[in-house]
């Protein structure tokens, strides 16, 4: 996590609204280099398009909701494939005995808990510490499988 304080000066608060006003903004003859171009007039048609594609307020806002739908679809994208990552790796996550072994202890103690309380029958104890264990091992396998994805997402793997 980053953390990122400053200090408001009035130097600062001048440059922002220069910056917001559009009055630091370089030439736009040293937006685009000279050698790019044959002749003069292209080289001014290019520099004049930059010019108006910076200073034109509606340029600006389809550019802006532009980059925005890009950023939404790029994040769409990226949990689809995150989606995608945590299937396969949930398909091959498998439990161990120490987990089992977990598992079955903790599943027969809540539905022993169940029986002290009167919410299942002793007839029912078998089926209900075997429902238990299903649900409690599905929940190991997706905790295991999510464990992976992250990992693997913060080590920078390619999903």
């Amino acid at each position: 996590m980053e953390l990122n304080a400053s200090i408001e000066t009035r130097e600062s608060t001048r440059e922002k609204a220069r910056a917001s006003l559009g009055l630091d903004l370089s030439s736009a003859l040293d937006l685009v280099s000279r050698s790019d171009y044959d002749s003069e007039e292209a080289y001014l048609d290019a520099a004049t398009k930059a010019e108006l594609e910076r200073s034109n307020p509606e340029y600006r806002s389809i550019r802006s909701r532009l980059k925005a739908e890009l950023r939404q679809r790029t994040e769409q994208e990226e949990r689809k494939a995150q989606g995608e990552a945590y299937k396969a790796i949930r398909a091959n996550v498998s439990l161990d005995s120490v987990d089992q072994k977990n598992i079955d202890t903790e599943a027969a103690d809540l539905a022993r808990r169940d029986l002290a309380a009167g919410r299942i029958s002793a007839s029912a104890l078998g089926a209900t510490i075997e429902q238990y264990a299903r649900d409690l091992s599905e929940k190991k396998k997706d905790s295991k499988a999510a464990n992976q994805l992250f990992n693997q997402l913060l080590r920078g793997g390619k999903l």
